[in-house]
């Protein structure tokens, strides 16, 4: 889909062909074949950028613009006399670590023009949606094009640069002027001309014509940015960092085997008041950071992710369950070895699919506290093997991550003399017991009786 506001246009029915307007003779090309901008997709803007400004300078990435004919100038004998619209619509090329270009068509004999010196590049590119805006940061100078204005700071009414701008007045609007070819003779040629424009304008560009040289002139008020999702998607940083992942067909998907494979992933704590006491993310070995590791199935026994209900609202998954009929099946969606997110279906009716593709975060309230955990999703994977072995190892992790030295007996050679550790939760009422055995530590659960 093509980004929504009204400086940004539709990429479909760009010309592939030349229209109204004159290529002077002595205009080289600097490339032949022009691709059409990147096409519609269905890939989608994260929504954070509907309000914040976008700052690009990965090398490659490119936008166009276009401009129109300034007609009502030309239409009136005002480029050499010649009362026809002489300059082409044209649609201008920037692309980051690149020389600016121009072209008047699209396709593969479409020739492109240089729009400035080849010492000047593209640096950077600003967008911001909500202000119609996008700021182009030049080597050399800058344009900004704002709900249809093409303003180039480079340009004024002397053509230091050979651009000249000149304000709307008297029935036209305002225009921007440039030398084709842009080469070092006919920038002084213009600038001179300039100086006594009543005078020397119309012969200089007369001239100029005779030399198969000459001026455009656009209507510095009809900028249009011709953008896509699809622009973003040759590097991953950049798909990654603003568009949503690929929409998942989660119906076609394979459950997990559970008795092979778990879902394991680091829960980044990044607000230390979004953790709870089960999961407090703290390490005393590496208090620097805020971190849990997760898994599913194990987790959800004592977590209720944040998705959806079978009624299509917010919801706490799972948090009414009985143990046992908590989690009813997982959903890993794999590009290569990499997993792209989760859905967990719950018995309850409900799903939960992670890491949220807006913030890359997992959401869920503690069953046993009420507290909410939320954290940035790290190094998701399939792990394979027992489940309740792995977590039971990672429940024993914890509480020795969690354990405050100060409270916490040891003998004189520095062994702790805990030797079993117990704690209640109370969905379902039960007694969790961690007992060391010649097999290793295992995890009991005893069942209690409401009073």
């Amino acid at each position: 889909m093509a980004t929504k506001g009204a400086v940004f246009a539709s990429l479909q029915g760009l010309p592939t062909k030349m229209g109204a307007g004159e290529v002077y003779s002595k205009m080289k090309s600097t490339s032949k074949g022009l691709d059409l901008p990147a096409s519609e997709s269905d890939r989608e803007f994260k929504k954070k950028w509907d309000s914040e400004t976008m700052a690009i300078d990965t090398t490659g990435f490119t936008i166009f613009a276009s401009l129109e004919c300034a007609s009502q100038f030309e239409l009136a004998g005002g480029n050499g006399l010649v009362q026809a619209e002489r300059t082409p619509k044209t649609y201008f090329k920037f692309t980051i670590g690149s020389t600016p270009t121009y072209s008047f068509y699209f396709g593969p004999d479409a020739p492109s023009y240089e729009m400035v010196a080849p010492s000047i590049t593209v640096d950077k590119i600003l967008i911001n949606k909500k202000k119609n805006e996008v700021k182009i940061t030049l080597s050399e100078g800058e344009i900004n094009l704002k709900k249809k204005k093409f303003r180039y700071d480079m340009a004024d009414e002397k053509g230091t640069h050979g651009f000249m701008f000149q304000e709307g007045g008297s029935g036209y609007p305002s225009m921007m002027f440039s030398v084709a070819p842009y080469n070092q003779k006919t920038v002084t040629l213009y600038q001179d001309a300039l100086k006594d424009p009543s005078a020397k304008m119309m012969p200089v560009v007369q001239k100029m014509n005779k030399d198969g040289e000459g001026i455009y002139a656009w209507n510095a008020d009809s900028a249009t940015a011709y953008l896509s999702p699809q622009s973003f998607t040759f590097n991953e940083e950049l798909s990654k960092e603003f568009l949503l992942p690929p929409s998942f067909d989660y119906d076609a998907a394979d459950d997990l085997d559970t008795k092979k494979f778990f879902i394991r992933f680091n829960c980044i704590i990044e607000n230390a008041s979004l953790r709870t006491n089960n999961y407090t993310g703290f390490d005393k070995d590496d208090p620097s950071i805020l971190m849990t590791t997760l898994q599913f199935p194990g987790d959800e026994a004592l977590l209720a992710p944040m998705g959806t209900s079978d009624e299509g609202t917010e919801t706490a998954c799972g948090l009414a369950s009985a143990e046992g009929r908590v989690l009813k099946s997982i959903k890993p969606v794999i590009a290569g070895t990499m997993v792209q997110q989760v859905k967990l279906e719950f018995h309850d009716g409900s799903f939960c699919i992670f890491p949220d593709a807006e913030t890359g975060m997992f959401t869920a309230t503690d069953k046993e506290t009420g507290q909410e955990l939320q954290g940035r999703v790290d190094g998701l994977i399939v792990a394979e093997g027992s489940w309740k072995e792995s977590h039971t190892k990672e429940m024993i992790n914890r509480i020795d991550r969690n354990t405050n030295d100060r409270l916490t007996l040891e003998s004189s050679e520095g062994d702790t003399l805990t030797s079993a550790i117990a704690w209640r939760i109370q969905n379902p009422p039960s007694l969790k017991v961690i007992v060391p055995t010649d097999e290793g530590a295992k995890l009991i659960t005893i069942p209690l009786k409401e009073a």
